[in-house]
């Protein structure tokens, strides 16, 4: 199971989208729909098969109907004393007069029906005395075979199957009919003659069959022993068999059965007349049964398809709205990973792909500005170390610096000259603080006071004093190596009186709200106006390459790329006397040994 998802996992987004998309909606959609159509069609099938049960037992119940009718005329007949009268074997000796109104009165009866009755064809009386009577059509044909059959039934009625008459009104004509020997209801065992109903084999026929089995079906009526009564006129395959199809049906007392005659496939039906003991069977071709569902399953498989086009419709929008993107925003990812900082994701809509790529964007920019701002921290250090080292090799400095430790050292047993080289030693050893970029404010202060103290004892107590003044809980904090010293060589090279004997530089650090300001504070010469100017435009993004505004531009540079822009140098005044520069740095406050901005 692992190794399978491990499989999984190692697909893209598109192999992904398509598998699921092929396991949650293409085989679920394809199964359901064949499962529909499967049970669909078995309802289908079902329905019918209740349905034309439930036709065929209303219809034969109809005819069964029409059957005891025909039976009930002929038990009517025998217990009819006008008939018994017309029909005894005396009837010679009754009057003209008297046999016509016996005649008339059975006539009037057998009219009633006739008329009440559609599907009665004609009715037929011979007495063995001679005397007859017919009503309905004229048909005269060989009828002797079933009167044969009902002579020995004595007074029991005769079926027979579908046979021809020929009638005086519309030719040859195709009829069912009963025969029945009649007798006296006063003397069971003496016979007066025959009767005959006959049924038009048409309105039977049209009885059993409905709408259906005329279009496609057809209708067989078997008797008794076998024999063929009537069937419908559609012709059927030679293969099918239906006395094979009642055998069986028999056999397995079912009312409904598949059978297949050659290639093709029937759904048959049976059922039996209990008043005359025929076998009515139905057979309907099972393409006609899939033929009335099929526009049902058309309209299922539309809809199935419209599924499948929905579902793949679903996809490509996922893809274009959603992998898309996101394989676009990994290439674009790869490019900055490659190098290419100038990648960039399209933003076309307000959703949350088109967020990401928004901050993938500012992300990239942010890279950049950080790698280049890293990249001018670096320079502006190594230019700063450079010309700190330069300053400190300065030969006239070192030059004098040497030629007073040497007459101190001579002058005073070279104690003083012990603690000045002490002091040039920790200048030395801060400036280059082992080539780290960053120190502590104390650390900066105490190479500022060494740095002072080296050009005090050059110039003179009278000509140069200093100060330095700092709040004891920030001497941690965190600023960039050589910030301080570079305003304080500006004032001694630039805005140093050398005729004067009250030269002063105060440099002070304390805190202001969340932020530390260090101001650098002297009474020298000042900053010429227009150079103020120009160092002003510096400060506001416009470099200079002057040597002293450019420390200063430098200096304000550094600590805005370090700490952020709200960080860096001003200057607060300048004039003929003094200058006062504020540099500004972020303050953190130091708890449990911890520093926390």
């Amino acid at each position: 199971m692992r190794t399978k998802f491990r499989l999984f996992q190692n697909f893209g987004l598109k192999q992904k989208a398509l598998l699921i998309f092929l396991l949650l909606v293409i085989f679920p959609t394809l199964a359901v729909g064949i499962v529909v159509q499967f049970k669909y069609k078995a309802i289908l099938h079902d329905q019918f098969v209740n349905s034309t049960i439930r036709n065929l037992d209303a219809v034969v119940n109809q005819l069964e109907e029409q059957t005891s009718m025909v039976e009930d005329i002929a038990n009517y007949m025998i217990f009819n004393p006008n008939l018994s009268a017309y029909l005894h074997p005396d009837a010679a000796q009754y009057s003209d007069t008297t046999t016509d109104s016996l005649k008339e009165s059975v006539e009037g009866l057998l009219i009633f029906h006739l008329f009440s009755k559609p599907y009665i064809h004609s009715i037929s009386i011979d007495g063995f005395n001679g005397n007859h009577i017919a009503m309905g059509e004229p048909a005269s044909g060989d009828e002797s075979k079933w009167l044969g059959k009902a002579v020995p039934r004595k007074g029991g009625i005769v079926w027979s199957e579908g046979y021809t008459v020929d009638s005086g009104w519309s030719g040859q004509v195709k009829v069912v009919s009963m025969f029945r020997i009649l007798r006296t209801y006063k003397n069971i065992t003496a016979p007066l003659g025959s009767l005959v109903i006959r049924l038009d084999e048409a309105s039977i026929v049209s009885l059993l069959e409905n709408e259906l089995y005329k279009e496609s079906g057809n209708v067989f009526v078997i008797g008794p022993d076998g024999e063929d009564i009537l069937q419908s006129e559609v012709t059927l395959p030679t293969h099918f068999d239906k006395n094979e199809v009642l055998a069986k049906m028999t056999a397995q007392d079912v009312r409904f059965m598949n059978y297949k005659a050659g290639s093709e496939r029937f759904l048959t039906f049976s059922r039996t007349m209990e008043s005359t003991s025929w076998h009515i069977i139905t057979a309907i071709p099972e393409s006609v049964v899939n033929q009335q569902s099929l526009g049902v399953r058309l309209f299922m498989n539309v809809i199935l398809v419209a599924i499948l086009l929905l579902g793949a419709t679903a996809l490509i929008g996922f893809h274009y709205t959603i992998i898309r993107p996101i394989l676009r925003l990994k290439n674009e990812t790869t490019r900055v990973k490659l190098g290419d900082f100038s990648a960039r994701v399209p933003i076309s809509s307000n959703d949350e792909i088109s967020d990401l790529n928004r901050k993938f964007n500012e992300m990239v920019l942010t890279i950049q500005e950080l790698i280049d701002h890293k990249y001018k921290l670096e320079i502006r250090e190594r230019e700063s170390e450079l010309k700190l080292l330069q300053s400190q090799m300065d030969p006239h400095f070192l030059y004098n610096t040497l030629d007073m430790i040497r007459w101190t050292a001579r002058l005073e047993k070279a104690e003083k000259a012990s603690q000045l080289i002490e002091v040039l030693s920790r200048f030395f050893r801060s400036g280059l603080n082992n080539g780290q970029y960053v120190t502590t404010l104390l650390q900066e202060l105490q190479f500022v006071q060494s740095y002072l103290y080296l050009h005090q004892r050059r110039l003179g107590s009278n000509k140069l004093q200093y100060a330095l003044y700092t709040e004891y809980n920030i001497g941690d904090a965190q600023i960039p190596k050589t910030t301080i010293q570079p305003l304080v060589e500006n004032f001694l090279k630039y805005g140093l009186n050398t005729k004067a004997s009250n030269n002063l530089i105060t440099v002070r650090c304390f805190t202001v709200r969340d932020e530390i300001w260090i101001e650098v504070q002297d009474n020298g010469m000042g900053i010429a106006p227009h150079q103020l100017q120009l160092i002003q435009a510096s400060l506001h993004g416009k470099p200079l390459h002057d040597s002293r505004t450019g420390a200063l531009h430098n200096i304000h540079e550094r600590l805005s790329i370090f700490f952020g822009e709200r960080y860096g140098l001003e200057i607060v005044s300048s004039s003929s006397n003094g200058t006062w520069v504020r540099l500004k740095i972020p303050y953190t406050k130091k708890i449990g040994g911890e520093n926390d901005v």
